[in-house]
């Protein structure tokens, strides 16, 4: 018998920056994951890094459950350093998983206290699509049904440390023309259109932050393929997503995902996936 403990990655961000006088960021949940798997041990972490060795001793005192006869294996579908919330996963998975076996499996709010703890956090841990202020991992609001939208990513290369990004006072945006355009289309109903709308707005923002090459001009191309709705950002990464609707005869790879990649040789395709509820997801196998 194994458990299995998953939470999401992210395509960057819908937004991001500050918003009624504090940080924000609204979550972009993709079906890619963290994953711990926990087995009958002596109470090792194997796999992970620094972060989510952090993520383990802590989850340990928080939930006094210093001697566990479990070993927790974590794995990963998530490349570092590209704004795809890979430490935020492992560490949001470590916590729950050890929250689980302790017999204090840990709430939503617990989960983002502990985690911005360590440093700044995605809201990816959180069902829905979440409103969340990364540095205290406060939800501030839960937006949803997540509307069905899939997202072809792209990588303009190089990694970016999120932390040292975030001392140096980069995220807080301030370009409130954009943040409050952006929120206001995030009201009920989301749909497709509203969602990649906002993100578009708050992508071209982050521009001045945190450059990425040719950007308008690339989101400019990808308005014109077809289904296409919307183009997100990492905004402290280097990917983006272009969000789409998958309509009967679409051949994605010819129509949208070839042509932006000849034209934008700068930007590397990397993958399309779907955006999706976060959230703590558990099995038993």
């Amino acid at each position: 018998m194994e458990l299995i403990v998953r939470v999401p990655g992210s395509c960057g961000e819908i937004m991001q920056g500050s918003w009624q006088g504090e940080p924000f960021l609204v979550t972009c949940p993709i079906d890619r994951y963290s994953t711990v798997t926990i087995r009958p041990g002596t109470g090792q972490l194997l796999g992970g890094g620094t972060k989510a060795e952090t993520a383990f001793a802590l989850a340990k005192t928080y939930c006094r459950a210093a001697n566990l006869a479990y070993d927790f294996i974590l794995t990963s579908a998530l490349p570092q350093g590209k704004g795809m919330a890979s430490s935020s996963a492992d560490v949001c998975a470590v916590l729950a998983a050890v929250g689980l076996v302790s017999g204090r499996q840990l709430s939503e709010q617990e989960i983002g206290r502990l985690a911005a703890s360590i440093e700044p956090t995605d809201g990816i841990f959180c069902r829905g699509l979440a409103v969340i202020n990364p540095d205290t991992g406060i939800i501030k609001t839960v937006l949803g049904p997540v509307p069905k939208l899939s997202i072809a990513v792209f990588d303009a290369g190089g990694t970016v440390d999120t932390v040292a990004f975030h001392e140096r006072g980069r995220r807080g945006l301030s370009d409130s023309k954009a943040i409050e355009a952006g929120m206001a289309l995030l009201q009920q109903p989301l749909t497709p259109e509203r969602v990649g709308k906002a993100a578009t707005c708050s992508a071209l923002a982050n521009q001045v932050l945190l450059e990425k090459p040719n950007f308008p001009a690339f989101v400019k191309a990808a308005f014109e393929k077809p289904g296409v709705v919307g183009v997100n950002t990492a905004h402290s990464g280097t990917v983006a997503g272009v969000f789409f609707t998958e309509g009967e005869g679409l051949d994605v790879e010819e129509g949208l995902v070839r042509p932006l990649a000849a034209a934008f040789p700068g930007w590397t395709y990397v993958d399309t996936v779907h955006l999706q509820e976060g959230g703590i997801f558990m099995e038993r196998r």
